[in-house]
């Protein structure tokens, strides 16, 4: 009788279940990165050289005499006498022009190649335990109590009976 209340009560105050989640993840990458850098530099040097001469000379020669020195004469408003008048005029006009320009090209390349491999693994393990508790054991061992308080109290009933 005593090993079947004692199964009894291993029976109601049993563990709750356990669940286990285990999770097992692996990643592998590898990678390969390849940059071409390509680089064009131009240099444009222009020298411009431009010279401008201008001469402008003006000369003029005339000569009066007159036929009679006694006699006045007159020139532009002006009155002259016993002169023997010498005017000289002369014009003379020179242009001279230069444009010199020099260009200058440069061209550089440069090409520069980058290589960049990569290589990731990751290995990832997760367990997750789900356990509820059980607190079935609270109500039976309050029952248990109950039930041990009600046969104190009528035990003077109980040992009539027995």
């Amino acid at each position: 009788m005593k090993k079947l209340i004692l199964l009894f009560l291993i029976i109601l105050t049993s563990c709750a279940s356990r669940n286990v989640h285990v999770d097992k993840v692996e990643i592998k990458k590898d990678s390969v990165v390849e940059t071409k850098v390509l680089v064009t530099t131009v240099e444009v040097k222009e020298k411009t050289d431009s010279t401008n001469i201008i001469t402008n000379i003006d000369n003029s020669e005339i000569t009066i005499t007159p036929i009679d020195t006694c006699k006045e004469i007159i020139v532009d408003g002006k009155i002259y006498k016993n002169v023997v008048l010498k005017i000289k005029k002369s014009k003379v006009n020179t242009l001279y022009t230069n444009n010199k320009t020099e260009s200058n090209n440069k061209r550089k390349d440069s090409v520069a190649t980058i290589k960049v491999e990569k290589k990731e693994h990751i290995d990832a393990k997760s367990k997750k335990i789900n356990k509820p508790a059980n607190y079935w054991w609270i109500l039976w061992l309050f029952l248990l109590i109950l039930i041990l308080y009600l046969l104190w109290r009528n035990r003077p009933s109980l040992l009539k009976l027995l």
